[in-house]
């Protein structure tokens, strides 16, 4: 993965470099966010960790720039830790954020998580027996018969029905669907379940409880 580093903090820019280069990952590295988004248009990069308050441009605003040009996961950096700062990075496209100091080891482990989902989601129809999810406008088929399903509910079953048989733990559905700053706890995943198995009633379709685990989607034959 090639990662784009914008910070304007040396000793961060170049332990940021270090991390990423010690997990196999190539960088390009700048202080400057004009020049961050020259390099990007030239040579877009894989991902991107952006400080948010750089000389000349505000970091939220390169971080909405850079995902106009091409959707790629972003981690922004800042000093500020209120809700609203970290509110107005996600509005500008953000994919997660950290607030100084952090450990350098768990930003690579959440900019790799982004990734991973990015990853599976560039498959944008997913088939599973009957059910056929479409990605780009939240579109389930079952059948021929179409159904738009709220936000996170398709989310979960287009994780699922993405591995059939495969068992999610609850933990994993949340981080994939919801995200590692998700606050609230896994008896949400039931009741997103639930209303999952309110609404697709098809004798080939089953999300299976596995006691103690999680769920599984069986497509039957």
């Amino acid at each position: 993965m090639h990662v784009l580093i914008v910070e304007d903090d040396e000793h961060i820019l170049r332990l940021l470099d270090d991390t990423m280069q010690r997990a196999g990952h190539s960088t390009t590295l700048t202080t400057d966010p004009t020049v961050a988004e020259k390099l990007f248009t030239e040579r877009p990069a894989d991902a991107a960790v952006i400080d948010v308050l750089l000389p000349g441009m505000d970091g939220r605003e390169l971080c909405r720039r850079l995902k106009m040009l091409l959707d790629v996961p972003v981690i922004l950096l800042t000093a500020l830790g209120e809700w609203d700062d970290k509110r107005s990075g996600f509005e500008h496209g953000a994919d997660d954020y950290m607030t100084k100091p952090f450990i350098p080891d768990e930003l690579l482990f959440r900019l790799q998580a982004v990734a991973k989902r990015y990853e599976r989601t560039a498959q944008t129809i997913v088939q599973a027996g009957p059910l056929t999810l479409d990605l780009r406008d939240y579109r389930l088929n079952v059948d021929g018969e179409t159904m738009h399903l709220p936000k996170r509910e398709f989310e979960l079953l287009y994780q699922l029905a993405a591995f059939p048989s495969r068992v999610f733990s609850r933990d994993e559905l949340i981080e994939n669907v919801w995200g590692l700053d998700f606050d609230g706890d896994d008896r949400t995943i039931d009741v997103h379940i639930k209303r999952l198995r309110s609404r697709i009633r098809h004798e080939q379709v089953v999300i299976r409880t596995v006691r103690g685990v999680g769920y599984a989607l069986e497509v039957m034959t």
